[in-house]
């Protein structure tokens, strides 16, 4: 296979060098920054498919809590259908997402900035700051298929017009609005793509180790991704042995120096002469024994990273499954590659519903630029080939080949920036340089067409370009459908009009398949549901479901934007054939200054969104109240799963110490994984936050609460708004707390004898923590009446600083359905304020009938309306 390697023109002095870099820098953040605000101002700032909240949880489970558990969304694994559960449990009951591990690994620095901004006390929710990590991703993808171009031989206008077509005309837009891991994919396997180029052009150490960093990561994102990385690196390996591993430039020129990431070269200065350490090769056969250990430590260098990814994954499996060959698929449930291959390339290339080309018009222009790639650039067109037909073939054959609920063929989007690539030779071939009439006298037509030529430096479109700009703007008016408009309110009603079983999702068959039922495509959906006059379609974070729209956002994004576009089309215009523009320093930081500036502003407004709750009300008054007292020892378990974003947005942004979390619907407790993952949390946590929505304390359905009733100890019970939030002690801290025998009787008005015979409870307890208690008594008789117990912490002055008022087993059993002449116990918690002073403190018991007009107490024969249980001895916080 015959290949082109490019030839590097030699070093330009100093200031040249200088004037070049920095007008290169420009070029480089112009485009980033105006991706990277365009997809903030785009993005919908909230989640669309549940596999981005199984993502997103275990980058948060990571920083948070130094787990990869997704328990924070337990509640998914059974309302979702087999086929379509994002994880699977652990041994012990724990749930573990069955995504990559790479695009949650790769997220925590960003989690990380985030936080570190709203431990400020700032307002930024966490979960809509990841919303941003992608379009940081796709953007970054852009350059670096900018500088692939450049590798290969194009102009700096070149590569930067493919990173435009990339970020703005394909489907990777969409998907840098959302939390999936394609877009890392697509980062990953363009990187082991350039790493490899630039091995074989100029054979550098560094370039093998960064091939094989993007191949490393492309493994951890996607395991199937293995196909693709072992060909990129077999057709580079084939080639470096048919046409010699390539010698870098300080081995040619002596005197040069050994770079550090090279130790087999060294040169002498005196003599000029290069070679290895041990005095140099001087014949052909020590030089060929040179390049072949060269060779064999680049080849290592780039097989160590990929290396370390297949063990982290093994290890990242062990972890959570016990088995390093677990992944976490359900392939019993028949997720698999069942689907025959011509059904999965019709729907991902041709049909209207998942059809590539009908996604990203664009890449119909590829096609016909492929000949022309292929006979200028022969290795990396077989890769990108290679590569393309293994990614296709691969998912053709996957069972849900059209990727769920998502837009357009997201399996394919790993590979948009190499089909983008493909057209390198088309957009070279579209702009040509002519000369501008100067004609002072000039007038009409050629005046404007002097004035153009001045102001574009002599630049004009070819034929063939108006023929590319006409695709491009056609597939960037798809793309600008796809983020205006929510997609699943589309794919919801194509379930209408295709009905499916939903208990059985391998029955569900894809819609649209067929060119007849093209009005069916989610390319047409998009447009319908733009115009059909809804705001509740619209996908945009700045415009509110009451339609109340965000101006700052609006203003402050809409004059960054243009900004960087001037700035842009300036470097474009004035980039001449081997010139440069290179504008003051403080252009090029107002570049990075002004991406940042839209993220702040579009962060600071979303904060009050109504969908991640109001500060002070509701759920997010909750996780405000249990992050002002809650540390890593205390649990939440959480019945609220279709609020489950509130919590996921602020518990990292409110809580520096961070409690674990479960998160569960009301009827979970069915499942045995349940049971076991909540008696292990309840085993190795003193408290437990149980937070509520829309239920009624007691509620029969709940049952998560009816367990923690007759298992912990309830020291509070409070609402706010529709969702409650209750203060459980742990049992465990009783295991070896003295009895105190009390053996005292208590009666009433109409009620029978009650015997409280003995409690158990801590001798010490730390302000700011639950007191459990026990209470072992007896009744005579049944009991007419519903009675209630109250426990008290009193001070030395007689003051109560904690109570608590509950009924038996709280709430779910009635005092007149006690059994009578049994031991019945009840546990109760005492709340102790954290202000609450060291000192020894005595805790009281009695019970009382509330539907007797005095709530009278009952009564012991020494007179006393309570019975003394001991006495507690509090630590202070300032102890």
């Amino acid at each position: 296979m015959q290949e082109t390697r490019t030839e590097y023109q030699p070093a330009l002095d100093k200031p040249a060098c200088y004037t070049a870099n920095r007008s290169l820098a420009t070029g480089y953040f112009a485009l980033f920054a105006l991706l990277v605000s365009l997809y903030t101002l785009t993005n919908a700032g909230r989640f669309h498919i549940i596999d981005e909240v199984s993502i997103f949880a275990v980058t948060d489970s990571l920083v948070l809590r130094s787990e990869v558990n997704t328990n924070a969304i337990a509640w998914t694994q059974w309302v979702n259908s087999p086929g379509e559960v994002l994880g699977a449990f652990g041994e012990q009951g724990n749930v573990y997402s069955k995504k990559g591990p790479g695009p949650a690994f790769v997220a925590v620095p960003w989690y990380l900035l985030l936080r570190g901004f709203a431990l400020l006390d700032m307002d930024i929710g966490m979960l809509q700051g990841m919303m941003l990590w992608n379009g940081i991703v796709t953007a970054a993808t852009a350059l670096l298929l900018w500088n692939t171009a450049t590798r290969l031989g194009y102009s700096q206008q070149v590569g930067c017009g493919l990173g435009l077509l990339f970020g703005l005309g394909t489907i990777a837009w969409p998907y840098a609005n959302m939390l999936f891991g394609e877009p890392l994919s697509a980062f990953a396997l363009l990187l082991c793509f350039w790493g490899l180029m630039a091995w074989r052009q100029v054979g550098r150490n560094r370039f093998a180790f960064v091939g094989g960093m993007g191949a490393a990561l492309a493994i951890a994102t996607v395991t199937a991704h293995a196909p693709i990385v072992a060909a990129f690196a077999l057709l580079a390996l084939v080639s470096m042995v048919r046409h010699g591993v390539p010698v870098p430039e300080y081995a040619r020129r002596p005197g040069a120096g050994r770079p550090k990431d090279d130790p087999t070269v060294h040169d002498d200065v005196s003599t000029g002469a290069v070679g290895v350490q041990d005095g140099g090769a001087d014949n052909a056969e020590d030089e060929s024994s040179l390049a072949t250990l060269r060779f064999g430590i680049q080849v290592g260098l780039f097989l160590g990273p990929v290396m370390l990814a297949i063990l982290f994954i093994f290890i990242y499996n062990a972890v959570r499954f016990g088995s390093g060959f677990d992944t976490g698929y359900h392939f019993d449930s028949g997720e698999g590659f069942s689907t025959p291959l011509l059904e999965g390339l019709w729907g991902l290339l041709i049909s209207p519903y998942r059809g590539v080309f009908w996604h990203t018009p664009l890449f119909i222009l590829s096609l016909f630029s492929l000949p022309v790639f292929l006979r200028r650039h022969r290795l990396e067109a077989a890769s990108i080939v290679a590569g393309s037909a293994l990614l296709i073939g691969l998912y053709s054959m996957w069972w849900m080949w059209w990727g769920g609920f998502a837009w357009g063929p997201r399996f394919l989007v790993p590979f948009a920036p190499f089909w983008v690539l493909l057209l390198a030779p088309v957009v070279a071939a579209s702009l040509g340089r002519v000369r501008g009439e100067s004609d002072a006298h000039a007038t009409g037509v050629g005046r404007a067409r002097s004035w153009w030529m001045e102001l574009s430096g002599g630049w004009r479109m070819r034929p063939l370009g108006w023929v590319l700009l006409v695709f491009a703007l056609l597939s960037t008016v798809v793309q600008v459908a796809a983020v205006s408009a929510n997609f699943v309110n589309f794919e919801i009603e194509l379930r209408g009009r295709y009905p499916t079983e939903w208990d059985d999702p391998l029955a569900y068959g894809p819609p649209a398949l067929s060119l007849a039922r093209f009005m069916d495509s989610p390319v047409i959906g998009q447009f319908q549901l733009l115009f059909s006059g809804q705001s509740a379609n619209l996908d945009f974070a700045w415009i509110w479901p009451d339609g109340d729209v965000r101006w700052l956002i609006v203003v402050i994004g809409g004059a960054a934007v243009l900004t960087i576009l001037l700035i842009l089309g300036k470097w474009l215009l004035r980039m001449a054939p081997g010139g440069a523009w290179a504008p003051s320093g403080p252009l090029v930081w107002l570049l990075l200054v002004l991406p940042a500036l839209v993220m702040a502003v579009w962060l600071g407004e979303l904060s009050r969104h109504p969908h991640y709750g109001t500060s002070g009300a509701g759920y997010r008054a909750i996780v405000e109240e249990i992050c002002a007292h809650a540390d890593a020892d205390d649990v939440i378990v959480t019945v609220a799963p279709f609020a489950y974003q509130i919590p996921m947005n602020w518990l990292g942004a409110e809580c520096r110490a961070q409690p674990h979390i479960l998160g569960y619907a009301a009827n979970s407790l069915e499942h045995v994984e349940t049971d076991l993952a909540l008696t292990r949390a309840l085993e190795d946590h003193r408290r437990v936050w149980f937070v509520t929505g829309g239920l009624a304390p007691n509620d029969p359905d709940n049952l998560l609460e009816r367990r923690l009733s007759e298992t912990v100890h309830k020291a509070q019970d409070t609402w706010y708004d529709d969702y409650r939030l209750v203060l459980y002690g742990a049992s465990h801290v009783l295991n070896e707390a003295p009895w105190f025998p009390i053996a005292t009787p208590l009666v009433g008005r109409g009620t029978s004898q009650i015997v409280v015979l003995a409690a158990r409870m801590p001798d010490v307890v730390q302000a700011g923590d639950v007191l459990a208690t026990e209470i072992y008594y007896e009744l005579g008789a049944p009991s007419p009446n519903n009675l209630r117990w109250f426990v008290q912490l009193l001070a030395e002055s007689g003051e109560p600083v904690a109570l608590l008022d509950t009924a038996p087993q709280d709430g779910y059993v009635s005092f007149v359905d006690l059994p009578a002449e049994q031991e019945v116990m009840e546990r109760a918690g005492i709340w102790i304020p954290p202000d609450t002073p060291t000192g020894d403190y005595s805790l009281i018991a009695g019970l009382y009938n509330p539907d007797d007009p005095e709530a009278a107490r009952l009564r012991a024969p020494n007179g006393n309306d309570h019975v003394v249980m001991g006495v507690v001895r509090v630590i202070g916080e300032q102890d």
